[in-house]
């Protein structure tokens, strides 16, 4: 709802980029307005398209090699636009907005001014997202950290994690050390940096909402060419 709550009014089409399941995309549809999709998951795009149907284009490419001559009112990024370097992201969403068109961004950054890095990756640098947004010449319309608000998502994942992935991955390891135990051996010790990083990354409780405030920066934003 605060995502929608931010498109300006007057916006008929609308570019969602990296468009995951098209869950976003569906409800964009069903409040009337005119939407297409582009991502580079053929999986994910062949779901997207299966329940959005053939009114709303899904486009199997990254959005940094997307061609189209349609122009659109706004050009979406939620929670993808970590996944794009940032001056193609914004030079790319400029290249398919109509005249006085609009970016709208929702996504976490990563605070860049910790001593170490913690174990929730993934987003830009906060420090090089400064540098290079005064250079693409936006009106910034809207501005609001809300990490604090999205990091309850990261409690249900630690408890998720926690009560239902370790026992399964638990219990895989067990199978596997009865029925095949000279396999698993050799594994754990062909990969037992690949081992060490799951288990360090996703058992040890450290994927919690206190240190996504302590690592991470959630953004949201409203620009208009």
């Amino acid at each position: 709802q605060k995502l929608f709550s931010l498109i300006p009014k007057g916006t008929k089409t609308i570019l969602d980029v990296g468009c995951g399941s098209g869950k976003t995309a569906q409800k964009l549809t069903e409040m009337g307005y005119i939407v297409e999709c582009v991502s580079p998951s053929k999986l994910l795009n062949k779901y997207a398209q299966g329940i959005l149907g053939d009114k709303t284009p899904v486009h199997t490419a990254k959005f940094e090699d997307f061609k189209s001559d349609k122009k659109f009112d706004l050009v979406m990024f939620s929670e993808s636009f970590q996944y794009i370097p940032i001056d193609e992201s914004l030079s790319g969403a400029k290249k398919f907005l109509n005249p006085n068109g609009h970016i709208l961004v929702a996504d976490f950054f990563q605070r860049d001014n910790l001593p170490e890095r913690g174990l929730l990756g993934g987003g830009h640098d906060w420090s090089k997202w400064e540098e290079k947004l005064p250079k693409h010449d936006l009106k910034k319309l809207y501005e609001q950290d809300i990490t604090k608000e999205t990091s309850g998502t990261m409690a249900l994942v630690n408890s998720m994690t926690n009560q239902v992935i370790k026992p399964i991955y638990d219990l895989g390891l067990m199978l596997a050390e009865d029925r095949k135990p000279k396999l698993l051996r050799f594994l754990k010790w062909w990969k037992k940096e690949k081992f060490a990083k799951i288990e360090n990354k996703h058992f040890t409780g450290q994927r919690n909402a206190e240190n996504f405030v302590k690592y991470k920066k959630y953004m949201m934003y409203l620009f208009q060419v």
